[in-house]
């Protein structure tokens, strides 16, 4: 069986589930059209960092045209295949047809020739934000949180509508990694991350004494909560001993770095989930706090909601949060092991490429993750 990931890495979910299938036996690539500066690996790099946006296009659609025949199974991310860098629109709801049925040609094609389609859904790709901002009291999805948001209410939203009810349904599978989306994609089914090799990541448990590191790693600051976060750190200053370490703009491997010297974790605190940065640190055995949303935990497989390790943070009181991880020093290292445990059984890239090589040979197939 031959498989392409493509055409982004986002959070480096796409390499690492393709390296898994590899040790399982299927022939997986990774192909990606342009690199970044996180410098995330790819079997196949299509563009520089520094192309621009045509030359980027071209490519990706030349190698959508000439490449991907190859394969049998096409898993696509972040609501994009090599033709479909984003939903254009037009005024015209005649010609917004005419534009799904051009720039989703391959998959109707893929279909029409025996392919396997598989999409994994990882957030803004599909989230709506006037939606999120209706249905959350806490959410990225507002003016204060998201520089995009108007934009999101004006023409965005509406390209997701579009690419969940004209293209989502042309795959034979499509997976979401935040349980929110569970409101909007809801023919999909949750996907935990995997995107950390658990077995690479040395168990480094954060310290019982002396002044605690605190370390936050936003993608994109605000949507991740960041100045919510800064201005609780601020307040908490007379009060506790602490050194806090803001990662940006590092890439990954120099992160890694930041990430194992610290003795714990402060993840997303607007999103309601945690993501990728938080996985790594759980793998490293760092305590890690987040802001957990109830109303999405449904979407969630319910043995993975009892065994959450997480101190979860509430983002309208958010000091006092904070406070409460830090007074919790003494469970620290217990936090950190069990944190460990639910990586090595929720998130082990193995277990989790069984289950979707299954899917593979039978998209009707029952996706269950066989926890040890």
């Amino acid at each position: 069986m031959k498989i392409l990931h493509g055409p982004v890495n986002v959070g480096n979910q796409p390499w690492v589930l393709s390296r898994a299938e590899r040790r399982l036996g299927a022939a997986s690539d990774l192909v990606v059209r342009n690199d970044t500066w996180l410098k995330y690996p790819a079997d196949t790099v299509l563009a520089g960092e520094k192309a621009g946006f045509a030359e980027v296009a071209m490519r990706s659609v030349a190698y959508g045209m000439l490449r991907e025949w190859s394969y049998d199974v096409l898993h696509f991310y972040f609501g994009q295949t090599f033709l479909l860098p984003g939903f254009p629109l037009s005024g015209n709801a005649t010609m917004n047809g005419i534009i799904s049925r051009l720039t989703s040609a391959d998959l109707r094609l893929c279909r029409a020739l025996g392919k396997k389609l598989f999409m994994t859904l990882q957030g803004c790709d599909i989230r709506l934000a006037q939606e999120g901002n209706r249905r959350n009291d806490w959410t990225m999805c507002a003016n204060d949180h998201c520089e995009l948001f108007q934009r999101c209410v004006d023409v965005l939203d509406q390209q997701r509508r579009l690419l969940a009810a004209n293209v989502l349904p042309l795959f034979d599978r499509v997976f979401y990694l935040n349980p929110e989306l569970g409101h909007i994609a809801t023919t999909a089914q949750f996907l935990p991350y995997a995107n950390v090799e658990v077995g690479n990541y040395a168990v480094t448990p954060p310290s019982p004494r002396g002044k605690p590191r605190i370390v936050h790693a936003p993608s994109v600051g605000r949507i991740k909560g960041t100045p919510l976060i800064l201005d609780a750190l601020k307040k908490l200053e007379s009060s506790y001993d602490f050194e806090f370490v803001l990662v940006e703009k590092k890439t990954h491997e120099e992160a890694l770095e930041l990430y194992r010297s610290a003795d714990i974790a402060i993840d997303q605190v607007l999103a309601g989930w945690y993501g990728g940065f938080a996985v790594e640190m759980m793998a490293m055995g760092k305590p890690v706090g987040c802001y957990i949303r109830e109303s999405d935990l449904k979407f969630v497989p319910e043995a993975m909601r009892r065994e959450l390790p997480l101190f979860n943070l509430d983002p309208g009181n958010l000091a006092e949060s904070i406070a409460a991880m830090l007074d919790r020093r003494s469970e620290w290292e217990w936090r950190g092991r069990q944190a460990r445990r639910y990586v090595e059984r929720w998130h082990n890239p193995d277990v989790i490429a069984k289950a979707m090589l299954r899917a593979y040979d039978r998209a009707d197939s029952l996706f269950e993750l066989e926890i040890s």
